[in-house]
């Protein structure tokens, strides 16, 4: 739900379709909007694993 929950945090981003094959899943799923906000921090250290480990690979193709 965490994933969930930082992809809401866009603003550009209106809803979100997840994949749910199980019960269990669509559960963990909504739990993402009860989520608080990740902090500045946390943002921060995503951004930067992001620009160290992602972006070389991935980042052309969006």
């Amino acid at each position: 739900p965490h994933a969930l929950r930082w992809i809401l945090m866009f603003d550009a981003v209106s809803c979100i379709i997840p994949g749910a094959s199980r019960d269990y899943h669509v559960q963990s799923n909504i739990q993402a909007s009860d989520l608080e906000p990740l902090s500045n921090d946390q943002m921060v250290q995503i951004q930067e694993i992001y620009e160290k480990y992602i972006k070389k690979t991935v980042h052309h193709i969006w």
